[in-house]
């Protein structure tokens, strides 16, 4: 009789752990399918949100004005020469910019700051940050001097400042260029 309790209770015990694993095999064969249904989800949601982002982001608005201007391949042309020159003027610019910026750090590093010099090449940066934005105007003023008064006509009305802004003058510039002229 003892015997057979303790074989009962080993049958049991057995069934009981044979169970256990059985249950801890499944959850972890589903787990998997779970979690990539949720992470194509999350990915699918991702998508959709970068591209509505892009499609109303200032450049593909920009891209936009530019596809509806239909340019001709001579003012193509002649605009890429136009942002080819500026981009090459604002590299020079930037990097006088970046170089005042060191030369202030620099000048902080010394004991006793000299604040003359400081605002010395504070004054320099802040010129050469208008030479950047007249920069930007100017080359706006010769790329409109190109089209024809129809084309002008489709252009926001006076100079389109979210292109002077945030220093994304040269890249906006750069992308139209790849892009649409």
């Amino acid at each position: 009789m003892k015997t057979k309790m303790i074989v009962l209770t080993l049958v049991v015990a057995i069934t009981v752990v044979f169970l256990g694993f059985a249950q801890s095999s499944y959850a972890q064969q589903t787990t998997p399918l779970i979690k990539q249904k949720i992470q194509q989800q999350a990915s699918n949601e991702f998508r959709a949100m970068m591209k509505k982002r892009i499609e109303n982001s200032p450049a593909a608005k920009m891209k936009e004005l530019v596809e509806s201007l239909n340019l001709s391949e001579e003012q193509k042309t002649e605009i890429k020469k136009i942002d080819l020159n500026f981009q090459k003027e604002l590299l020079g610019l930037r990097n006088d910019v970046e170089i005042n910026q060191l030369e202030i750090k620099i000048l902080f590093l010394e004991t006793e700051p000299n604040l003359v010099k400081i605002r010395a090449k504070l004054q320099e940066i802040a010129d050469l940050q208008t030479e950047l934005k007249m920069k930007g105007i100017e080359e706006y003023l010769a790329v409109k001097s190109i089209l024809t008064s129809e084309q002008q006509e489709k252009l926001p009305e006076g100079v389109p400042f979210q292109i002077f802004t945030l220093g994304k003058l040269s890249g906006m510039a750069r992308m139209l260029g790849n892009l649409s002229w």
